[in-house]
């Protein structure tokens, strides 16, 4: 099958096109002039160097393909301000599902967010039917989106789907822009961690092989998934560094009560047992742990 992903020279559609190079697709990867591209050289078949924005562009990464995977963001318009934004992403993207419809590309497969989610309702689970009322603009962008993939899905026949991770971990082509990485790095030389952060988190193999396994699936025609693995302190990330690299770094304790809401995930969760994927979403504490040791990994080359 080939597939078109915006985005693809990013550090979720690097780890997106070469899971569906490995799965034996054809790629067609969008990317920007100035992306660096090489890290994913090898896993892609066409390259279309362009922007969403630009409307060349999308009619020349749509054409002949069977499906489309929108990764994309324009994160230079949303520093910009809300209107630059809006038409960057949101009217951009809307601009690209529809030119995916004229060409007749079966399948359109949207990277949303948790961040559609801010203000949740106590009566009731945060699963997929929860109403999306974001508190940030980039929020806004993914929320905004959605319907209207489940009105080409019910008025044209389309197979769209939505999928949403919350803060993705793995390594970035680019080591430093990896998750954790200062605390890591930190820890590792013996420094000293004071850091309150935490959330909720999705392991970027898990995108990937949603992305795969989605392909030519009718049953997710219309559907959104919550794509979240569990709950973490940023802190554990050093901790782990400390303990596997043997450092004498100082972690002060800022560890709170956890997390206000649970995701709902059970829709995911069957959907990756459908596909025989049983580990997808529960690598917990063991998938950090196996991260810090790549990141320590690398940074021992």
């Amino acid at each position: 099958m080939l597939v078109a992903v915006t985005g693809a020279s990013g550090f979720i559609g690097s780890y997106i096109v070469a899971a569906l190079k490995r799965a034996g697709h054809e790629v067609r990867a969008m990317v920007r002039p100035a992306n660096r591209r090489d890290h994913i050289a090898g896993s892609v078949d066409q390259w279309c160097v362009g922007d969403v924005d630009d409307p060349q562009a999308r009619v020349a990464v749509v054409a002949g393909a069977q499906a489309v995977v929108h990764n994309a963001a324009d994160w230079t318009a949303l520093k910009e301000g809300p209107v630059p934004h809006f038409r960057k992403n949101v009217l951009a993207s809307l601009e690209l599902l529809e030119a995916a419809r004229q060409a007749q590309v079966g399948q359109f497969l949207f990277i949303s967010s948790g961040a559609v989610y801010d203000e949740i309702l106590p009566d009731r689970p945060l699963d997929e039917n929860h109403p999306t009322w974001p508190g940030s603009i980039y929020g806004a962008y993914k929320a905004s989106v959605e319907p209207f993939l489940k009105a080409y899905h019910k008025s044209y026949g389309m197979n769209t789907s939505s999928w949403r991770p919350v803060a993705v971990y793995g390594v970035t082509p680019r080591l430093e822009n990896s998750p954790w990485f200062d605390l890591i790095k930190t820890a590792r030389d013996g420094g000293r961690i004071l850091t309150a952060q935490g959330g909720k988190i999705t392991h970027v193999n898990d995108i990937a092989d949603a992305m795969v396994y989605a392909l030519g699936d009718e049953a997710v025609a219309g559907h959104f998934f919550n794509l979240v693995d569990c709950y973490m302190y940023w802190q554990m990330a050093a901790e782990f560094a400390k303990e596997f690299s043997g450092s004498a770094a100082t972690i002060e304790d800022r560890k709170g009560t956890g997390p206000r809401n649970q995701y709902d995930t059970r829709k995911a969760l069957a959907f990756f047992d459908r596909h025989g994927n049983t580990t997808a979403l529960r690598h917990g504490t063991e998938g950090v742990k196996a991260y810090v040791r790549q990141v320590l990994a690398a940074l021992s080359k």
